[in-house]
């Protein structure tokens, strides 16, 4: 201000014979000075995205533009829809309010499709940085609520017919799925703690799932810090406990693992290889490896089709757990609407970026029951 203020005085006393040069820049002043002071009414976005572009995307010939930019089928994005739509609807307050759920849904789906920020996504959408930051939040709590619909534990007939299932394939009798854990990298660490770093150095945080041989999440669990080892995260879950108590799995069903998990009678792992394995060990360890491929291709789908979990800028823990979770229920639907998963696998290359030796002591039954696995031929 003082700038603009001082050259104009400066220039009207080096022409102040000239009035006609005068009078015009004391009005181009005086309007600039005017601009200066004067909040801007409204701030330049696009306009009618959802209306002018993404209806267009129904359309048969555009119907593959909706899944380039959204990652979901628009009949999988109809069905979610129809799921959350009332909720979405009974929950705008302020400018959400006058949100309609479908745009709703769509800057969610966005969001967690691609890695744009929160202003590049308000900007496309016509929309405040905070209304995007309310919507994001109140979509995949929505979502969430759809969890025991989605991710659930199998009943003992499912586990049988399972395990008949992944038995052709493997040889092994009795296995209903596999447990894995992946990090989730942040943008930084949470009010700065030093345990959200893990080993390999970046802030993460701990998403570990079960999954069947179709790549159905059937146990989802989230939100240690990325320090903490993989055999310490499943101690702590509802998972173990429950299954501690018998309360899980069919009598001589199980579930598969690597070796940073500890023996159970309801977790078998692969022996450790340090150079002394028997021929049949290695036999064990290489048809466990096979079909513990599943767990990876899990969490290559959630990170190659929902893009926004590979880069986490969200500052607030509960706000990442709940876009996590929601990403995870989006993944079954996906495996459920047989949504083209093998598109968007991608290799994930720090499923363990902690991995140590098993930490905790092996249970009797568990060594019993691998025992007896490794002498199937």
């Amino acid at each position: 201000m003082a700038v603009v203020e001082n050259f104009y005085y400066l220039f009207l006393e080096t022409l102040h014979d000239d009035t006609e040069l005068e009078c015009r820049f004391q009005y181009n002043a005086e309007k600039t000075m005017r601009i200066i002071h004067i909040k801007r009414d409204r701030v330049p976005k696009v306009e009618g995205y959802v209306l002018n572009v993404v209806q267009l995307m129904s359309d048969p010939q555009h119907i593959d533009d909706f899944k380039v930019h959204f990652r979901l089928s628009r009949e999988l994005y109809m069905a979610i829809l129809n799921e959350v739509f009332v909720v979405l609807q009974r929950n705008g307050h302020g400018p959400q309010a006058n949100v309609l759920p479908d745009k709703q849904l769509l800057v969610a789906l966005w969001y967690l499709a691609n890695t744009a920020s929160m202003r590049e996504v308000s900007h496309l959408f016509g929309l405040s940085m905070s209304t995007v930051h309310g919507i994001i939040k109140d979509v995949f709590k929505a979502i969430g609520q759809q969890s025991k619909k989605v991710i659930k534990w199998p009943t003992p007939e499912q586990q049988r017919q399972t395990a008949e299932e992944i038995e052709e394939n493997c040889r092994l009798p009795g296995v209903i799925g596999f447990i894995g854990g992946s990090h989730i990298q942040l943008s930084s660490a949470l009010q700065g703690e030093k345990d959200y770093f893990n080993r390999k150095g970046f802030p993460s945080i701990q998403l570990q799932i079960v999954v069947d041989h179709t790549l159905k999440i059937i146990n989802c669990y989230t939100g240690w810090p990325g320090c903490v080892h993989d055999a310490r995260v499943l101690r702590n879950s509802g998972l173990y406990h429950k299954s501690e108590n018998g309360d899980m799995f069919l009598q001589n069903h199980f579930i598969l693992g690597d070796n940073a998990y500890p023996l159970r009678n309801w977790l078998i792992t692969t022996f450790k290889n340090l150079g002394n394995l028997t021929r049949q060990q290695l036999k064990f360890n290489k048809r466990l490896s096979s079909v513990r491929q599943n767990v990876e291709r899990a969490f290559g789908h959630i990170k190659g089709r929902f893009r926004r979990l590979r880069d986490v800028p969200l500052h607030d823990h509960k706000d990442i757990c709940t876009m996590i979770y929601a990403a995870c229920i989006l993944h079954n639907l996906c495996v459920q609407y047989n949504d083209d998963l093998d598109g968007y696998i991608e290799h994930v290359d720090d499923v363990h970026p902690n991995q140590f030796p098993n930490i905790y002591q092996n249970g009797h039954a568990g060594i019993v029951r691998r025992l007896q696995l490794v002498n199937i031929p």
